[in-house]
């Protein structure tokens, strides 16, 4: 190869990959709108920033407290607009945009409200104060929440932390949401294929995670192929994990604790559906003596199709109450066909049909079900039940007493399954 034709492939490859990769920009308390956007000469506002840059680009935000933003304009497929704080936790919005469309913190929507708006990934921001949601997202698929902070949004019931509608592809981690007036985290509208992954929610009004198929939204009004997992959810006013509409999905590896509704409430109440053939794998969680059961699999309307299909396996549904009208598990008789429940730590009792009918745990074997779970003390199972520590002592007889699952390879904390002979029951794999 001659010296002009490597100096012009090096110079090709040079320009493909800044194309490739975007070019970042910057903003800063001390900037103006007028500069460039450099380093040197940063921007002064996250709302002219959102407007200015092309597909690719980022936007590195510099500690401080700003006024929020909304974005309208898409990225692009393997070029998304990165809107960012240069360092996790120092960038506070407390106020929303002068043009915002309904008063929340970071806005990712089409002033129609329909319009996609997609590709983008917002990253580490912390959001209080605000009105309505933290970070409000309406049609914007393939979108990425991460690192970010929500508390103290909403002056009135209705305000989450965190929102994506009718987003497809979502990706939501790292994330923590608590004290808005109502969820901590809310994905929801006939959204697809979402991941919501090692979030902490908790002191929310209402649920902690909520998902919702909502019909009267548009679209059929079911969520599909949803994944929430290392996610924990503690000290809302209400379920730890709500599924309504939803199918095809799983939660794996989730913590819950001191949520006055349910662990896991599978139900069809705005949705198209009633939750069905849904996998709950490999959580811990526990229920006051104020909560209902643990996992609820609930008809709404009989006018929908059954709750079918959904399964349990590996899971520590604890409850501190000993009525005999609550428990580990309450389904719909509708919900029986391909139903399977196995290898989880429960209570005395089971509920059918919002309690018309209970079973003891002997009488819920009879039927089928649970024939290799077992019964424990929370002391016998945990560290420190007292103090919230839910990781499996060294005696613990959930250790080892799980069944393999081809889907579930780790725990909350990263730690390969199985570390002994079997799988461990539970969010954690006792190493």
């Amino acid at each position: 190869m001659s010296r002009a034709i490597h100096i012009l492939c090096v110079t090709l490859v040079v320009a493909l990959a800044s194309a490739a990769f975007g070019a970042t920009y910057y903003v800063s308390t001390t900037g103006n709108d007028s500069w460039p956007g450099t380093q040197a000469q940063p921007w002064a506002t996250l709302q002219h920033a959102v407007d200015t840059i092309a597909a690719g680009d980022t936007i590195l935000v510099l500690p401080g407290t700003y006024a929020g933003c909304k974005a309208t304009l898409s990225g692009a497929s393997g070029a998304p607009k990165t809107l960012m704080a240069q360092t996790a936790g120092t960038v506070l919005v407390n106020t929303p945009s002068p043009i915002s469309s309904r008063l929340s913190g970071i806005e990712i929507q089409n002033t129609d409200g329909t319009t996609p708006v997609n590709y983008w990934v917002v990253d580490g921001f912390e959001i209080t104060s605000i009105p309505r949601y933290g970070i409000d997202a309406r049609a914007a698929n393939y979108l990425t929440v991460r690192n970010c902070t929500a508390h103290n949004n909403g002056a009135t019931y209705g305000a989450t932390g965190i929102y994506s509608s009718r987003g497809n592809y979502v990706l939501i981690e790292n994330n923590t949401s608590y004290s808005n007036a109502e969820h901590g985290f809310y994905v929801c509208n006939s959204a697809d294929n979402g991941t919501v992954r090692a979030n902490v929610s908790y002191s929310n009004t209402s649920l902690g995670f909520h998902m919702n198929g909502d019909v009267t939204m548009g679209g059929d009004g079911i969520m599909s192929g949803w994944l929430l997992e290392k996610n924990k959810s503690y000290n809302n006013g209400s379920s730890a994990f709500d599924a309504d509409g939803v199918e095809t999905s799983t939660w794996r590896n989730n913590l819950g604790w001191g949520n006055p509704g349910k662990g896991v409430q599978v139900t069809g109440v705005d949705g198209a559906i009633t939750s069905r053939n849904n996998r709950i794998l490999n959580n811990t969680l526990l229920l006051p003596t104020a909560g209902y059961y643990v996992i609820n699999i609930r008809v709404a309307s009989r006018k929908k199709p059954a709750p079918v299909g959904n399964k349990i396996f590996n899971n520590i549904l604890y409850h501190y109450s000993t009525a005999t009208n609550r428990g580990s598990i309450c389904i719909a008789a509708s919900g029986y066909p391909n139903f399977e429940s196995n290898y989880n730590v429960v209570m005395q009792y089971f509920g059918e049909d919002d309690n018309k009918k209970i079973y003891t745990f002997a009488q819920w074997r009879a039927k089928g079900y649970d024939l290799n779970s077992i019964q424990a003390a929370d002391t016998a199972l945990f560290v420190n039940p007292s103090g919230n520590d839910y990781h499996l002592k060294s005696t613990s007889p959930a250790k080892d007493a799980g069944t393999t699952l081809s889907d579930v390879t780790d725990d909350l904390e990263g730690v390969s399954r199985p570390q002994g002979t079997a799988y461990d029951i539970g969010c954690y794999e006792y190493h």
